[in-house]
C-alpha cells in the first residue's frame, strides 16, 4: 500500500527552506507521493479556509520536482486535484509534459471538474460546462502527449497537424478522476486510468467507495480496457496524536460569510492505530494508495512548519511501517 500526503502549496510559509525540509522529512517517513492542491482565485473569506499563500499548482510541482531530484528521492508528484477547466488544454498539455519530463516521469494527474462558481466566473468560464470541458480538455491533452504531430477538433480546441514539442516520459501520463457519479465513472473507464475519491466518515464512507469501485471495474471491462484501474483514496484529514493520547475534538479552520460558498476544514484528532485500521480497510476493497492531509496550523508550541514536521514524524513512526 502506498501512502501519500497533501503538501501545503496553499500556505504562505511554505517556501524555500520549508519546502526542502518537508521533502526531507517525508522521505525519512517513507512517504510515496506528494499531492498538490489547486485554486486560482477566490474571495477574502474563502482565503481563510483555502490558504493564505496559494501557489500555482503546476509551478510548485516543478519546483518540488527539482528539489527531490537533487535529494535523490523519487516520489510520485500528484494532484488532489487539478481543476482541468481552469487552464486551456493545449497550454495545460505542454505544462504537464514539461513537469513529467523534468521529474523523470513522476507525474500523476488528479483530474477534477471544479465546483467554485465564483472562481469559474472570475476566470470567464461557465461552471455549467465544466463536465464537457473536462472531457474534451483531457482528450485533447492525451492526443498531444501521444502523437508527436497531432490534430484535434472539438468545441474548445481545434487544430491540425501541430505539436507541443516537449514529450512526457510516461506514455501515458496516468490520469485519476477526482469525482463521483455516472459521468466521472465513465470517464475513468473510457480514457483515464483510475479513481481519486475522498473518503467519507466510517463504514458508510468505505461502503460508498466500494460500491463506486465495483461500478468502475464493471465499466472498465465493458470498454475493453486492458489491465486494471488504479484506486487512490485522497485526502483524509487527520491530526495525528501520540499513541497513548486521548482523542479530542476536531480542529476546524475557516470562516463562513452569507452569500458565499464557505470553505471550512476540520481535522479530527486521530490515533495512529485508528488511521492504520482505516488504511487497511481501504486496501481490502482494492485501493493501492491512501493520501493523508496533515494539518499545518499552529498548535500549542508548534509553529506551522513544526506542526507538519510533527505529523510526518508520527506518520513515519506509527503508520507507514504498519501498512507497507
Amino acid at each position: 500500500m502506498k501512502v501519500g500526503i497533501i503538501v501545503p502549496n496553499y500556505a504562505r510559509w511554505w517556501r524555500g527552506e520549508a519546502i526542502w525540509a518537508t521533502c526531507e522529512k517525508a522521505r525519512e517517513a517513507g512517504v510515496d507521493s506528494l499531492h498538490f492542491v489547486d485554486h486560482v482565485i477566490f474571495t477574502p473569506a474563502q482565503y481563510v479556509g483555502y490558504g493564505n499563500g496559494y501557489m500555482d499548482e503546476w509551478t510548485a510541482m516543478s519546483y518540488v520536482a527539482a528539489i527531490t531530484n537533487i535529494q535523490g528521492w523519487k516520489p510520485t508528484l500528484a494532484q488532489s486535484v487539478c481543476v482541468i477547466p481552469y487552464r486551456p488544454p493545449i497550454q495545460q498539455a505542454k505544462i504537464a509534459a514539461t513537469v513529467d519530463s523534468l521529474s523523470g516521469g513522476r507525474l500523476q494527474i488528479g483530474a477534477g471538474t471544479g465546483y467554485n462558481e465564483q472562481e469559474f466566473a472570475a476566470l470567464g468560464l461557465n461552471v455549467h460546462e465544466r463536465g464537457d470541458m473536462t472531457d474534451e480538455y483531457l482528450k485533447c491533452m492525451i492526443e498531444l502527449w501521444t502523437h508527436p504531430v497531432a490534430s484535434f477538433h472539438g468545441k474548445y480546441a481545434n487544430f491540425d497537424e501541430m505539436t507541443i514539442s516537449v514529450r512526457p516520459i510516461q506514455q501515458p501520463i496516468p490520469i485519476l478522476v477526482g469525482a463521483t457519479g455516472k459521468r466521472p465513472f465513465r470517464r475513468v473507464a473510457e480514457f483515464c486510468h483510475g479513481w481519486l475519491p475522498v473518503p467519507g466518515p466510517g463504514a458508510e464512507g468505505l461502503k460508498h467507495i466500494e460500491e463506486g469501485w465495483t461500478e468502475i471495474n464493471a465499466l472498465w471491462k465493458e470498454y475493453g480496457r486492458q489491465g486494471e484501474p488504479y484506486l487512490c483514496v485522497s485526502p483524509k484529514r487527520a491530526h495525528l496524536i501520540p499513541p497513548r493520547s486521548r482523542v479530542g475534538e476536531a480542529v476546524s479552520k475557516g470562516v463562513t460569510r452569507e452569500g458565499e460558498r464557505a470553505y471550512v476544514a476540520a481535522y479530527p484528532m486521530t490515533r495512529p492505530a485508528d488511521l492504520v485500521k482505516e488504511i487497511r480497510s481501504y486496501e481490502s476493497i482494492g485501493a493501492s494508495e491512501y493520501v493523508v492531509f496533515p494539518p499545518t496550523y499552529r498548535f500549542g508550541e508548534l509553529d506551522n512548519q513544526g506542526m507538519l514536521m510533527n505529523q510526518l514524524e508520527l506518520l513515519g513512526a506509527h503508520v507507514i511501517p504498519k501498512v507497507k
